[in-house]
């Protein structure tokens, strides 16, 4: 109870601090990193760097053809961990078809929105794991 009410003051500072620019939910993603690690043998995998020097990795691990488990890495900004961690929650327990719909505006969709400059790391992260998909697509072909 008193982590909640502390990350909520922190969340709440961070809103106050950045000018009202990010979504309560862009805070928390990004704050949160829900799926932030890495992920040993997983079934499919992608490492993507952006135009803006921002790398992420998106690890899957499929079972019964759906997403089972998921995580990324990355080296970039809130916003950047906010747009990855919010696709591995979007993609948890769909098939890796329906998965393909997770684009940039459904991310940004699901965030809130960013502001204009920062829009490109839904992209980012759209496009990493749409390549992870790829990925688990091939190795999968007998």
């Amino acid at each position: 109870m008193e982590e909640e009410k502390i990350k909520d003051e922190i969340l709440k500072f961070l809103h106050d601090k950045l000018g009202g620019h990010y979504s309560g939910k862009v805070l928390d993603y990004g704050t949160s990193m829900k799926n932030c690690s890495s992920m040993e043998d997983p079934d499919g995998y992608a490492r993507f760097t952006g135009p803006c020097g921002d790398t992420v990795e998106i690890f899957l691990r499929v079972k019964n053809e759906r997403i089972e488990d998921i995580s990324y890495t990355t080296d970039g900004c809130l916003t950047s961990h906010a747009a990855v961690s919010a696709a591995t929650e979007m993609a948890k327990g769909k098939s890796p078809g329906e998965c393909l719909r997770i684009s940039q505006s459904a991310i940004l969709d699901h965030l809130g929105g960013l502001p204009e400059g920062e829009q490109h790391c839904a992209l980012l992260a759209s496009i990493t794991l749409h390549k992870a998909l790829r990925n688990y697509a091939v190795r999968k072909k007998p």
